[in-house]
């Protein structure tokens, strides 16, 4: 038994609401996935970057609220989870910065991080869908 609310607390059309911004949420990462090695270098790559930045901390902040309301994992791993892309984050620009100022051999953590971001992001994503589906089948049979 949880501690803090989950989804079966909640009512459906805050769950319908989390289920279809969970699903847009992964529809946009996927497709910038697959968009990042085809987009041309731009002169000015700290607007970019900026923007950059925020959307990813926007994206893992509103999947990572979702996820807190899931019942499992526990709260040991689901803190790890929710931790793992803001952390890849400030690894991956400081990465950047390094690869530029000190040694271009940093760019290596750049897929690095950027698998964490997925792998946590997935994880978050799956799981809130699961218990979601699940919420509801469990109001449906009250």
């Amino acid at each position: 038994m949880s501690s803090h609310p989950t989804w079966r607390d909640v009512p459906a059309p805050f769950r319908v609401l989390a289920r279809w911004v969970t699903i847009a949420q992964a529809a946009g990462y996927g497709v910038s996935l697959a968009m990042v090695p085809r987009m041309p270098r731009s002169p000015d790559m700290l607007l970019g970057a900026h923007a950059h930045l925020l959307g990813m901390t926007a994206l893992f902040a509103i999947s990572g609220f979702l996820f807190a309301f899931c019942e499992r994992p526990g709260d040991a791993w689901k803190t790890r989870i929710l931790a793992a892309p803001f952390l890849a984050i400030l690894v991956a620009f400081t990465a950047v910065w390094l690869a530029k100022e000190l040694d271009h051999r940093f760019v290596w953590l750049l897929p690095v991080t950027g698998l964490v971001m997925t792998a946590a992001f997935y994880a978050q994503t799956i799981r809130i869908l699961r218990e979601l589906r699940a919420a509801g089948r469990t109001e449906g049979s009250r």
